[in-house]
C-alpha cells in the first residue's frame, strides 16, 4: 500500500511538472505569433534555449541562466529598465540626506537608505487586502531562486499544500531577463509570486528579505505570525501551526523566533563569497542572529524592522543584517533549535523545519517517508 501510495504521488509530481512545462513552452510559441508583444534579443535567446532543451524535462526545469553579462533590458512597453551588470545591493540602494529629530527636540542630518523598486507580480486571494476573506493565522514566505521552478512546484504539492484556510503561502523572487517568459506563466498558473524589479543574485538576498517584509505590512498585516524559509527547506506544517497556537493562546504575540547564532565572526577574506570589508562592518563579532533559511516572526516585530532599514547601512548576508538591526532597536532573538540549518530526516517528527533539499525530487521523496509516519500535515 504505502509503495502504490509513494509510485502515485512522484508520477502526480512528474505530471505537474511535465504540464507545467508544456504551458509554458505553449505559450512562447504563441507570443511568438503575437503581434501586439515583440519579441526582445532576450526572448529569442530563452526561446531557443527552451525549445533545445524540450525533450529533458529535467534539463528544462533545473537549468540555471545567469543574466550577468547582460548590459541593460526594457520590457515590452518600454518602462521598465533593469541594470543588470553590477546589480547588486551596494549599486542598486540610493541613498538621500534627510533630518531627524533627536534628544531636545533638536534636528541632525542622516542618510536614508532606499529599498523601493517595482513590482513585477504579486499573489492574489492569499490575504483580504488582495482578495481572500480572511487574512491568514500563518502566512509562509518562501524566499526562492528565480531560476527554481521545480523547487517551488515541489513546495506547492507537499509541505506547502495544506488545504487549512488559516496558512498561505507566497514566494519571493528577484528579476531575471532569461526567465521572465517562465515567471509569467508561473504566476500566471499559481499566482502566489512576489517579484520586484531588482537581479536575482545571492548579493541581493537582503533586498529580497526587505521586499517580503514590506509586502507583508502593506498587503497581509492581519496576518497573526510569518514564517520566512528558504526554498531548499522541508517544513513539519502541523508542529509549526500547533506551536504557533500554543504561543498564541499564552498571548506571545510579540516574537521573532529561529536558531540564534551568538559569538560568529565576519569573513574578512576578500576571496570568500562572505566577505565583509571593515567599512561595511568594523566589529570583529556578529551580533546575535537567527540564520536566515527558517525563521518566524510578528508582524509587529516587521515593522520597526522596517522603519529602522531606512537608517542602517545594508550588507548582504541578509540575516545578519536582521541581527544588527535587531541589536539597534533591542529586539530579543529566541533560540530555538528545531529550526535546523542541516539535514536531519531522523528528527523530522520534532524539527520545524530541516535544511538540505536542493534537489527537489528529493524534497517530495522524503515527504512522502515522513509526512504520514509522523502526521506532518493541518
Amino acid at each position: 500500500m504505502w509503495k502504490k501510495l509513494r509510485i502515485l504521488s512522484m508520477a502526480l509530481f512528474k505530471t505537474a511538472t511535465i504540464l507545467f512545462l508544456i504551458c509554458i513552452l505553449a505559450n512562447l510559441s504563441s507570443n511568438s505569433s503575437q503581434q501586439s508583444k515583440p519579441i526582445t534579443s532576450d526572448d529569442k535567446k530563452l526561446y531557443a534555449r527552451v525549445h533545445a532543451d524540450k525533450s529533458n524535462i529535467n534539463s528544462i526545469v533545473s537549468h540555471t541562466v545567469s543574466p550577468k553579462n547582460t548590459d541593460s533590458v526594457v520590457d515590452k512597453n518600454n518602462t521598465i529598465k533593469v541594470l543588470v551588470k553590477n546589480s547588486i545591493l551596494k549599486d542598486l540602494v540610493k541613498t538621500n540626506t534627510t533630518k531627524v529629530v533627536v534628544k531636545n527636540n533638536t534636528t541632525k542630518s542622516t542618510q536614508v537608505y532606499d529599498y523601493s523598486f517595482p513590482y513585477l507580480h504579486v499573489p492574489v486571494q492569499v490575504c483580504k487586502s488582495n482578495g481572500a476573506k480572511s487574512d491568514p493565522f500563518l502566512l509562509i514566505v518562501v524566499k526562492s531562486d528565480v531560476n527554481h521552478i521545480a523547487h517551488r512546484i515541489a513546495i506547492r504539492n507537499t509541505w506547502g499544500a495544506s488545504s487549512n484556510s488559516g496558512i498561505k503561502v507566497v514566494f519571493l523572487l528577484g528579476y531575471s531577463p532569461l526567465m521572465k517568459p517562465f515567471i509569467q506563466m508561473e504566476s500566471n498558473m499559481y499566482k502566489d509570486i512576489i517579484q520586484q524589479n531588482f537581479l536575482d543574485d545571492y548579493q541581493n538576498n537582503t533586498l529580497k528579505t526587505i521586499m517580503g517584509f514590506t509586502w507583508v505590512t502593506t498587503h497581509c498585516s492581519g496576518a497573526n505570525y510569518i514564517f520566512f524559509v528558504d526554498d531548499d527547506y522541508i517544513v513539519n506544517i502541523k508542529y509549526v501551526w500547533d506551536h504557533l497556537h500554543r504561543l498564541y493562546i499564552a498571548r506571545k504575540r510579540s516574537v521573532f523566533l529561529g536558531y540564534v547564532w551568538k559569538g560568529a565572526k565576519p569573513q574578512r577574506n576578500a576571496k570568500s563569497k562572505w566577505f565583509i570589508p571593515k567599512g561595511d562592518f568594523k566589529d570583529d563579532v556578529w551580533p546575535p542572529y537567527a540564520s536566515g533559511g527558517s525563521l518566524v516572526l510578528t508582524v509587529d516585530i516587521i515593522n520597526k524592522l522596517l522603519t529602522q532599514f531606512k537608517f542602517m547601512k545594508p550588507i548582504f548576508i541578509d540575516d545578519v543584517y536582521l541581527g544588527i538591526v535587531c541589536k539597534e532597536l533591542q529586539i530579543s532573538l529566541i533560540h530555538e533549535s528545531r529550526f535546523s540549518i542541516r539535514y536531519q530526516p531522523d528528527r523530522m517528527n520534532y524539527l520545524f523545519s530541516s535544511h538540505g533539499f536542493s534537489s527537489p525530487m528529493k524534497l517530495v521523496e522524503d515527504w512522502e517517508k515522513f509526512h504520514i509516519k509522523y502526521d506532518m500535515v493541518v
